[in-house]
């Protein structure tokens, strides 16, 4: 299960490729497990995904690097994404309430109010892939190491 490796992780910074292998990487307003506990849900703001929308519906592949502003904790997680559907009014809070949590997070570091207040966040389309492999990616030792936890990819 992917529940403890992604608590407290609020960046979700999402990479994707074209056909020519041209990289394209946008700031997600949220990244929600799915009920499987092997699926992962990013909102990608609609004002700033055409590249990376157009990418995941071209070839599908993704990913997705979470972290914690304050410890820089970090995880990478790879996979092919299954739907992308726009998010619905019903998902809303859960996306705001993800992004509030970033935004506490890094207001308390020193992130001017205003610059939040440009953030993207609605609306979203939701991409959903299945976590096929993931990597630690804090700095230190470990990064780069393939995710051991248990149910981990």
């Amino acid at each position: 299960m992917l529940a403890p490796l992604l608590e407290g992780l609020v960046a979700v910074h999402v990479a994707t490729r074209d056909a020519a292998l041209v990289p394209d990487e946008v700031m997600a307003a949220a990244a929600l497990l799915e009920p499987d506990g092997r699926s992962l849900t990013v909102y990608l703001p609609d004002a700033t995904s055409a590249t990376a929308l157009a990418n995941l519906r071209e070839n599908g592949q993704i990913a997705v690097v979470l972290s914690q502003p304050l410890t820089h904790r970090t995880v990478q997680l790879k996979g092919r994404v299954e739907t992308i559907r726009p998010a619905g009014e019903d998902e809303r809070e859960a996306v705001e309430r993800f992004a509030a949590a970033f935004d506490a997070e890094v207001a308390a570091i020193g992130l001017p109010p205003a610059a939040l207040r440009r953030r993207n966040r609605w609306p979203c389309t939701a991409a959903t892939f299945a976590v096929r492999e993931g990597f630690e990616q804090t700095p230190g030792p470990r990064a780069g190491e393939p995710l051991v936890a248990e149910g981990a990819p």
